[in-house]
């Protein structure tokens, strides 16, 4: 069967390319392995360039775009990235003729319902993957706040102009089913192992493996915490705590701050900043550390998350410590070292406990943590429900 006589289903997404972007990533090699014929529409940023290429049996769009910094040019990002997105996207879909067809919209932001509500009039499956609550999420940053009644209106116009609704955690779940009497259907992870951002790093440092290697994965922004987790850090060592270090990967718009307060502690020395990871560099900084540490602070949008550098641990048997988040206590149940309450106090001493237990203890709870992972959260487990629910031509 020709490309053109499969059912066929486009993803697009505003805020990363593929295969950089796991969740998009995995999702679009489900539904090749199920017979469609699969188009992404992304960003063409960090490192990517615009147009068109084949990879693994994926065709990839890649429109030009920038990255933004500050709430005037994060607005023009959004309302830029959108239009051309739309653009690609509109195109994808003319290259179907009497097949059936699906469009899947991740966000953030929020700003493709016009484009659903096009797809949708045209027979086209619509799916909206809500990866992050956007509402919440301007409410919680300095600069966005007053846009909240916005971003919550284009959160419903997209959520009526879908046939679908999917997202990764039981918290946004709750809130879509209390806002919108809409029932999502929870596709928890991606492929862990799929490749991320390729850019340069920093050359770490060397192993003592004297040490215990604390580490922190993820985009640095504003609501991720990694200022405090150096303040857990410097009180670590106040308290006379030794033999650990810190290693962080990572990049984002509040990375450059993070370098700063560092230097202010006077923490140099026990923290090495890597960058952001390129392809197969994840697994060795995982492979690397003994402990993953997740400093995500108390706002409203961070209990929504369910946050990929928990998952990874899991799925690698590494041992975690962090601050109680609904999302992410559901996650890890029992198994990590949860803080008992949300200050940096309370944080610093969940690491501590982690780094006075034995080795033996911190492979067993990291060992119940995986096995819970494979068990309730892994790709594995929610790759056919995501095909079941969103594969364009399949019969419901």
């Amino acid at each position: 069967m020709t490309d053109h006589a499969r059912p066929h289903a486009v993803l697009v997404i505003l805020n990363l390319p593929v295969p950089d972007d796991q969740r998009a990533w995995s999702q679009a090699l489900a539904l090749r392995d199920d017979g469609a014929r699969v188009t992404v529409v992304c960003p063409a940023i960090r490192g990517r360039r615009p147009g068109g290429e084949r990879v693994d049996g994926i065709e990839i769009v890649r429109f030009a775009s920038f990255e933004g910094q500050g709430a005037l040019a994060t607005a023009a990002e959004g309302v830029w990235t959108a239009t051309a997105a739309a653009r690609a996207v509109r195109a994808a879909l003319r290259t179907s003729r009497g097949v059936p067809c699906m469009l899947q919209i991740g966000n953030p932001p929020d700003l493709l319902f016009p484009l659903a509500r096009w797809a949708r009039r045209r027979g086209v499956r619509t799916v909206y993957d809500q990866r992050d609550v956007v509402p919440v999420l301007a409410a919680s940053r300095a600069g966005f706040n007053k846009l909240t009644p916005v971003f919550k209106g284009a959160e419903r116009q997209l959520v009526a102009a879908s046939d679908v609704v999917i997202t990764p955690s039981e918290e946004q779940r709750a809130r879509i089913a209390r806002l919108y009497r809409r029932n999502a259907v929870i596709i928890r992870t991606a492929e862990v192992s799929a490749a991320t951002e390729s850019v340069a790093t920093e050359s770490a440092a060397p192993r003592n493996d004297r040490d215990t290697v604390l580490g922190y994965l993820g985009v640095i922004g504003e609501q991720d915490g990694l200022t405090d987790l150096l303040d857990a850090v410097a009180l670590l060592r106040a308290d006379g705590a030794g033999g650990f270090r810190l290693e962080v990967a990572g990049d984002g718009p509040a990375l450059p701050a993070a370098r700063d307060h560092a230097t202010r502690l006077g923490l140099d020395g026990l923290v090495t900043f890597h960058g952001w990871l390129g392809p197969g560099e994840v697994d060795t900084f995982l492979s690397r550390i003994d402990a993953m540490t997740v400093p995500d602070p108390d706002n409203p949008f961070n209990h929504f998350c369910a946050m990929n550098k928990v998952t990874h641990a899991m799925a690698r048997a590494i041992p975690i410590a962090l601050r109680p988040l609904r999302e992410n206590s559901r996650l890890v149940g029992p198994h990590a070292y949860l803080a008992s309450d949300m200050s940096t106090r309370a944080f610093a001493d969940a690491i501590a406990k982690l780094l006075a237990d034995s080795p033996e203890s911190r492979a067993a709870i990291a060992s119940a943590s995986r096995d819970l992972f494979e068990a309730e959260h892994s790709w594995a487990r929610y790759a056919q429900r995501y095909v079941d629910a969103v594969a364009p031509g399949r019969k419901r």
